[in-house]
């Protein structure tokens, strides 16, 4: 199993990645399904129900315990993995956490990197409440004294429109791939939720991302 460390610059989270397997024939994954969904945690802390980015309202036919969700009555992003049972109930197979992006403030960067990513494909929910970046990152065995890939929003400036009733707000994608060795290829999806972006008062989000097959490219999302 090949391992990846990252870190997004605020919340210094500590990641891996690894693949599974799954049976292709008639067994309980042949049907399966996956959606990036909004998981609400019930008054016992268990995941009763999601919405997927679509806006489908599904019922786990059984509550799905979840470490990671610590606060009751409260929604977290993840990614579930399940059997549907009929239109609006299913069984869940895996539900796991997202990993969130966070903002950075620039003057708090010592110095600005934007080395190239993957970028395979970006959406926004249908609730606005997170956008969402498949990406592909060059990854290697990291040594306990690499440096980490690093990755962030830096926000750089908000624009009006003709009118000057609505703003939108520019940021760029920031990315130190460090000195993690470029062996192999790994995907990777990370949600920014659009509530850290309330506080600028905008209406939409333009991303500057350097991409690795097109360089620099601007991804635009409605964000109210």
């Amino acid at each position: 199993m090949r391992h990846l460390i990252i870190y997004t610059l605020t919340a210094l989270l500590l990641l891996s990645c690894e693949q599974d397997t799954y049976d292709k024939g008639d067994g309980t994954y042949s049907d399966m399904t996956a959606d990036f969904v909004e998981a609400h945690a019930n008054r016992e802390k268990n995941i009763d129900y999601v919405i997927t980015d679509n806006g489908d309202s599904l019922t786990l036919d059984v509550p799905c315990e979840a470490s990671w969700a610590s606060t009751a009555d409260s929604t977290y992003r993840a990614i579930m993995y399940y059997n549907k049972v009929d239109a609006n109930t299913v069984k869940a197979l895996s539900i796991s956490k997202m990993n969130l992006m966070s903002v950075t403030p620039r003057d708090s960067i010592k110095t600005m990197k934007t080395d190239p990513i993957g970028l395979e494909s970006s959406w926004i929910s249908k609730s606005k409440h997170f956008i969402t970046f498949a990406i592909t990152l060059k990854v290697g065995i990291a040594n306990a004294n690499s440096e980490k890939h690093r990755i962030t929003l830096i926000p750089d400036s908000v624009t009006l429109d003709k009118s000057g009733d609505k703003g939108t707000l520019h940021m760029t994608f920031f990315h130190d791939k460090g000195d993690i060795p470029e062996y192999y290829t790994e995907k990777f999806y990370f949600s920014l939720p659009t509530s850290v972006l309330s506080g600028f008062g905008c209406d939409s989000a333009a991303i500057r991302v350097n991409t690795t097959a097109n360089g620099n490219k601007t991804l635009t999302f409605p964000i109210r």
